[in-house]
């Protein structure tokens, strides 16, 4: 029996296709590639994946900082995700848009969270730690974007005082485990934080995609 020796082609991973095609335009250079990733409006959903914030535009800090340090690898570059865990809420600036229930969350802080930013390493130079969290359209709410990041230094940073929890290329699967130890009342409480900034962000920022 005669046995082709041509092979099936491999179907392309659908992340690779579209990473390659969102980093395309930026030539990979770092700052063009965090400034297109912290333009992604910020939502917190259940599907956490870069692959669903690519095919959405929008996504929260897991999903952002993943496709920013894939775009960043794809280009060459020495990146990796830190899980840094602090105080969410107390990073969140208080604006009278807010209902009373947000408000009310981020004057009490306290809310533990695991963000994640992108630490950049170069040779010869100390890690730049990037935080593509926030995008311009967040300025008149009072968030603290990295609008002027022009690669040098650290950007600006959405939660403060921090401790490095982790860093590993199993991003998702880490959060999920360094969340699981968080006592029910404090992961209950995060969850509800989260729904109702990420509501009122979807009010500020136009209808989810």
């Amino acid at each position: 029996m005669h046995i082709s020796d041509r092979q099936a082609a491999a179907p392309a991973d659908p992340y690779a296709v579209a990473l390659a095609a969102f980093a395309a335009p930026h030539g990979g250079d770092p700052v063009a590639l965090f400034h297109a990733v912290r333009a992604m409006p910020y939502r917190s959903g259940p599907d956490r994946t870069p692959l669903g914030a690519l095919r959405r535009g929008q996504g929260a800090c897991t999903a952002k900082h993943l496709i920013l340090r894939d775009a960043l690898r794809l280009a060459g570059h020495r990146a990796e995700v830190e899980l840094v865990e602090g105080d969410f809420a107390g990073a969140i600036p208080d604006h009278p848009s807010m209902p009373d229930a947000l408000r009310a969350e981020i004057a009490q802080g306290g809310i533990t969270d695991f963000h994640c930013r992108v630490r950049l390493s170069a040779q010869g130079q100390p890690h730049r730690r990037l935080d593509a969290t926030w995008p311009d359209t967040l300025i008149p709410f009072g968030f603290a974007t990295a609008r002027g990041w022009d690669g040098t230094g650290d950007t600006a940073q959405a939660i403060a005082r921090v401790r490095v929890a982790a860093c590993v290329d199993d991003v998702l699967g880490e959060k999920a485990r360094l969340l699981s130890a968080l006592p029910p009342d404090a992961a209950a409480r995060r969850l509800r934080f989260l729904r109702l900034l990420s509501d009122w962000l979807a009010d500020v920022q136009g209808p989810r995609h």
